[in-house]
């Protein structure tokens, strides 16, 4: 049995990075690195809140690292989460290619061992693919003291970067596509415009900051955004200090020196990540957000990367792009313990939202829009409450 390791304080887990960050790129998950993660951390982690990174190793060697922290609810639940909860998605644990069954059986029995005891574990925006909870539920001790759950999934729209230059992928668009970027790329340079990454660190914070103005007043009357949480202008700072410009690319579209499109996005391995931006409602005509995402879809091919990741929801700017779609799972592992029944019940009404709208989809596709409708219009006549939206 490989060794395991409870990391719970910043400095060991400040100390793990290297390795840690082996294993993000590795996997290609951008949002896993310890350079996003820990700044999450130090400047965004619910008060109370405790690390409980748990690490497998064979000798010297980073066999897999799962960047949990544990959070108690106000019913007195103890969940662990990972690192970047709520900012992050497309999240899972790192493990090296070949070694997840070994790595599957440390983690079970470190899980089985915290003190004090989760209640359970969340695995929150992570890819449908993964078969994590699979493996931890599984075997006599995992059967009999861990139980899967799932209670919602939704569509992550992707690109596949090709293996030439940019310049075949544009050439593959569909006419309407080449000619709609061609005319805006041509409206932006004769009003003098241009977009640039922007790689110095002395730009970065100004920059950072104009993003969640935009981002702000996208958002206005709308509700609130996760962006306008508090300590997520000091994680983006942070975080691109760390990750370096390779791994954290702020993209801006600019208009006489000032930015009317401001776009992140994060790499690893064969992997860039889009995360969430803000753009000008002045400048819309110019569809900036657009030319933003071109120029660093652009730059990930010039680079070798495989894959853009456009993030939850089928959004229209997201479709122009994507060639295929991915989904992103909320769901996890029930630990049997004397609580385990309450956190059942807890869980149940998600749960059975979920199944409802899997029921509905299964339906034949009249049946299923008239009772789409039905619940969209439902909705609409609800009162509107105010719930974080990212």
């Amino acid at each position: 049995m490989p060794a395991v390791e409870v990391i719970d304080n910043l400095s060991a887990a400040e100390a793990l990075a290297p390795a840690w960050d082996e294993a993000a790129v590795a996997c290609s998950l951008p949002l896993c690195a310890p350079g996003w993660m820990l700044a999450w951390w130090r400047n965004m982690a619910p008060a109370g809140s405790e690390l409980r990174i748990i690490v497998v190793r064979a000798g010297p060697e980073v066999v897999a690292v799962a960047p949990w922290f544990a959070q108690t609810s106000e019913s007195g639940r103890i969940d662990l989460r990972f690192l970047g909860a709520e900012l992050s998605d497309r999240v899972d644990i790192l493990c090296m290619t070949g070694r997840e069954d070994e790595a599957a059986a440390a983690l079970r029995q470190a899980l089985l061992a915290l003190r004090p005891r989760p209640d359970l574990v969340a695995f929150e925006a992570v890819p449908a693919g993964s078969r994590w909870t699979r493996r931890l539920a599984s075997g006599w001790q995992g059967r009999a003291r861990l139980d899967r759950y799932q209670n919602s999934a939704y569509p992550a729209p992707a690109v596949t970067l090709p293996a030439g230059p940019p310049e075949q992928w544009f050439s593959e668009r569909s006419r309407n596509f080449r000619g709609q970027i061609g005319r805006l790329r041509r409206r932006l340079e004769s009003q003098g415009g241009t977009v640039r990454q922007i790689t110095e660190p002395d730009e970065v914070a100004a920059a950072v900051q104009a993003l969640l103005e935009l981002h702000a007043g996208r958002w206005e009357g709308r509700g609130e955004s996760n962006l306008a949480r508090p300590g997520v202008e000091a994680l983006l700072r942070e975080a691109a200090a760390s990750l370096g410009p390779d791994r954290l690319r702020l993209w801006a579209a600019e208009l006489a020196g000032q930015p009317i499109s401001l776009q992140v996005f994060l790499a690893a391995g064969t992997e860039v990540k889009y995360w969430n931006g803000g753009w000008s409602e002045a400048h819309a005509d110019l569809k900036p957000s657009m030319l933003t995402i071109l120029a660093a879809l652009e730059d990930a091919i010039s680079r070798k990367e495989r894959r853009l990741d456009l993030g939850v929801g089928r959004h229209a700017y997201k479709l122009r792009f994507a060639d295929t779609e991915d989904t992103l799972t909320w769901g996890g592992l029930v630990i049997r313990n004397r609580r385990w029944l309450r956190t059942r019940a807890e869980l149940m009404p998600r749960v059975v939202r979920y199944r409802g709208k899997l029921l509905v989809r299964a339906l034949p596709p009249p049946l299923t829009e008239r009772v789409e409708a039905l619940i969209k219009a439902r909705r609409r006549a609800a009162p509107q409450g105010g719930a974080a939206r990212r």
